[in-house]
């Protein structure tokens, strides 16, 4: 099961998916989880250039519901568009 979730920020346009991790033997069935978040990230709109970068969320913590993981994806979004995560960058789009 995945969320997805688009923003914008500085003029480019970002689209998060979070994919929930099957849940754990030792888990609780409605205990938070773990997920794998991807952020794509695009100069303008999707359909103007085509060009676009895909990075992975450094692993986080359990979250209690995929709003609360997308929401991570975004903040992460705009850390890499504001240059604050060394060695990735959005300069080639």
């Amino acid at each position: 099961m995945f969320h997805s979730l688009s923003d914008h920020c500085k003029g480019f346009e970002i689209s998060v998916q979070a994919f929930r991790r099957g849940k754990e033997r030792d888990e609780l069935d409605d205990g938070p989880r773990r997920f794998d978040i991807i952020v794509n990230i695009s100069r303008g709109a999707s359909s103007e250039s085509g060009k676009s970068e895909m990075f992975g969320v450094p692993e986080q913590e359990p979250f209690n519901s995929p709003i609360d993981a997308t929401r991570v994806g975004i903040e992460y979004a705009w850390a890499i568009i504001d240059k604050k995560v060394e060695g990735e960058s959005v300069d080639e789009l």
